[in-house]
């Protein structure tokens, strides 16, 4: 009679809808750096899931972001597990850094030390009897997404890729458009001409560092451009940073970048390099009220660079109404425009719901 039951109970469980049934959290360690760390996190997972559904991993930016990634993760974790998907989600390498007591250290690692990262969540996911069955799919969020885009383009265990708020462009232009969007306010107190040598100066560190690999080298053709910029109009230069002699303005505009490694590598990084070796579907979606990219740009530079090479498998939709972060905003705000919260939760509506509609509809065609 026993027995019974209990197949009564396992047809009456397969039976509930996904949101009644039991999510199970297995937390999880796997090795990095040939084993000399060891990165923590949860996989997350309805108890029925089938052997063969996919098991989504979730990759945030290089800087320093637990398991949730402000919430962000964890939301969409929870809610991918209540359509039926097992995620996984861990704490990054330089948050991990600073849990075994080293100083944080922001600039510390780089994309490519996130995607060899990855590269080890992955073989551990393909190592562990739990969950070798399971094909993976790969959900990168902002710089998270290039991360993903670079391990996808070497790695064919990626089967199903979602980039969301991802650059679709050069570093180089990013960091050019970014630091301009950031002066904006500044800009009206100047000439033309001084307007102009500013935008120059930024074009050339950008550029100088994007066209050389050394790290030392750039900063040493940086340290030369930046000397004959300077030259150009001192006075100019002398109010607007607040220094005193070609020597302090050249060590504020090459100083940062000396213990950066992270900002270096964003601003060589190139999508249309890695992008061409990916053959997996892919989901991309943008935020339209998006203030740290200029969606657009970003969204045709990924359709592009796919089309290029005859990628014709992916999906690629911009959400109104959303910030870079895909919560409900209204109206676009410029970058310089500081936003302060009562808290550092997100505050995630329509916009979210939006993009998970469309996320769990793609995951259905593409996983068949």
């Amino acid at each position: 009679m026993k027995y019974y039951f209990a197949a009564l109970c396992l047809l009456l469980g397969s039976l509930l809808p996904i949101e009644a049934q039991t999510i199970r959290q297995i937390e999880v360690s796997f090795p990095i750096l040939k084993g000399k760390m060891k990165l923590q996190g949860v996989v997350s997972q309805v108890a029925e899931a089938p052997q063969q559904s996919p098991i989504l991993v979730l990759v945030t930016p290089p800087q320093a972001s637990n398991r949730d990634y402000v919430g962000f993760f964890k939301a969409l974790s929870d809610s991918l597990n209540r359509k039926g998907y097992t995620t996984f989600r861990y704490d990054n390498r330089s948050y991990s850094d600073t849990l075994q007591g080293n100083q944080l250290h922001e600039g510390r690692y780089t994309m490519h030390d996130a995607a060899d990262d990855l590269h080890d969540a992955l073989a551990f996911l393909k190592s562990d009897e739990r969950f070798a069955s399971h094909p993976v799919g790969v959900i990168g969020h902002s710089e998270g997404g290039s991360v993903a885009i670079i391990e996808a383009s070497r790695n064919t265990e990626v089967k199903q890729l979602l980039l969301l708020a991802t650059m679709g462009v050069k570093g180089e232009q990013v960091y050019y458009e970014q630091n301009m969007s950031r002066l904006t306010p500044f800009l009206k107190w100047h000439s033309y001409s001084e307007i102009n040598l500013l935008r120059y100066s930024i074009y050339r560190k950008a550029h100088i560092i994007a066209s050389e690999p050394r790290d030392k080298q750039a900063i040493k053709d940086l340290e030369k451009e930046i000397a004959e910029i300077y030259q150009r109009n001192p006075s100019f230069f002398n109010s607007s940073y607040r220094v005193q002699t070609q020597q302090e303005f050249v060590k504020s505009q090459t100083e940062p970048f000396k213990n950066d490694a992270r900002l270096l590598a964003f601003i060589r990084y190139n999508p249309k390099k890695y992008l061409q070796s990916i053959r997996c579907p892919i989901f991309i979606a943008y935020a339209k009220n998006d203030n740290l990219i200029s969606y657009l740009e970003h969204q045709k530079g990924i359709e592009c660079a796919l089309l290029e090479n005859q990628h014709f498998n992916f999906f690629s939709i911009a959400i109104d109404d959303a910030n870079h972060s895909f919560e409900d905003q209204e109206g676009y705000l410029p970058l310089y425009v500081s936003v302060h919260r009562k808290d550092s939760t997100l505050d995630l509506g329509q916009a979210f719901t939006t993009l998970l509609d469309n996320m769990t509809k793609w995951l259905q065609v593409s996983t068949k």
